[in-house]
């Protein structure tokens, strides 16, 4: 970003009047292209912000999807039908991914998968309220870290500000009477670091990709076709898998649609936001976490998580500066 002018990382899919300062979303694709949205560039970059928001909301409510199912390996096997559909139908419209990015979507994908065995024995040992802030918390500063060595990016010193405050903010959500769960806190660990792992991957691989969508796409099918064939493994037959409890199965294949959409944000915003940036704005969905826990989990909402929102989101504001 240099001026007053929004610019995307890599090949540029925002195109630019000088006259009318008017950004247009260029995707390409044809039929994207045609329909493409037209913002001032003044509020390009506030739009995309706002998205990766409305990102951390989503992300803490399948979160609490998964944290309230009984059966985490059946309801991450429902969860990957939404992606396996809507990933197949996107890769009948746009380019194939350019070569240089397909390690990268590998990657992705194993370290989504990793994530996702990581989590569920997280939520197994520990609540939500604890558990969540943990492995969000940890991501900033490992991804930022990361982004530096791998991708050259830097954040001002303002910005660096923000991302300690956010990762500070979020890690102390985790503790109770100040001490981690033995029980849990390895798990949640090892889950933000998959987390800072696959930011990092996609943040790179998308810029060489050519193709967001493709590439999105691609590691979509990766890393849930395993977790489509254990669940059919364990249930058996597509029946006792869909529709033993419907009301149940509908509300996991919701739980899958809005995790998709959730992280198809994010690799869009990647384009045009800095990853640490993105990572660190996304880190607000631990204060969305709180309140769901507050609000539909009956978890106290005490002082110190109080002070610990406080200070998330006067880290978002330092970022913005």
């Amino acid at each position: 970003m240099t001026g007053g002018s929004l610019e995307p990382a890599a090949p540029p899919v925002l195109c630019h009047n000088s006259v009318l300062l008017i950004a247009t979303f260029c995707h390409q694709t044809p039929y994207v292209a045609t329909h493409a949205v037209t913002l001032p560039v003044v509020l390009m970059q506030p739009f995309i912000v706002l998205l990766v928001l409305f990102s951390a909301l989503l992300h803490a409510t399948w979160n609490a999807f998964l944290h309230t199912s009984g059966d985490r390996v059946w309801q991450f096997g429902m969860m990957s039908f939404p992606y396996l559909v809507c990933s197949a139908i996107v890769l009948l419209f746009v380019p194939a991914p350019a070569r240089e990015s397909w390690p990268y979507i590998a990657a992705s994908a194993a370290l989504q998968l990793g994530y996702c065995v990581a989590l569920a024995k997280a939520y197994k040992a520990g609540d939500f309220g604890q558990i969540y802030p943990i492995a969000r918390g940890l991501s900033p500063l490992l991804v930022f870290a990361g982004a530096f060595v791998f991708a050259g990016e830097h954040l001002r010193p303002l910005a660096l500000a923000g991302v300690t405050l956010v990762s500070a903010g979020i890690i102390s959500l985790a503790f109770r009477q100040r001490r981690f769960a033995t029980a849990s806190v390895p798990a949640a660990l090892v889950t933000g670091a998959f987390i800072s792992a696959y930011t990092i991957v996609d943040g790179i691989g998308v810029r060489l990709a050519g193709s967001g969508f493709g590439y999105i796409a691609w590691a979509y099918i990766l890393f849930n076709v395993p977790l489509a064939v254990i669940a059919f493994h364990r249930y058996g037959s597509p029946r006792r898998l869909f529709f033993d409890d419907p009301r149940r199965s509908l509300q996991a294949l919701s739980g899958g649609a809005i995790a998709m959409v959730a992280y198809t944000i994010v690799i869009i915003a990647f384009r045009y936001l800095p990853i640490a940036m993105v990572s660190a704005l996304r880190e607000l969905s631990s204060i969305f976490a709180v309140l769901i826990g507050w609000l539909f989990m009956r978890e106290k909402l005490t002082a110190r998580r109080v002070l610990a929102c406080v200070l998330v989101t006067a880290g978002a504001v330092l970022i913005r500066i």
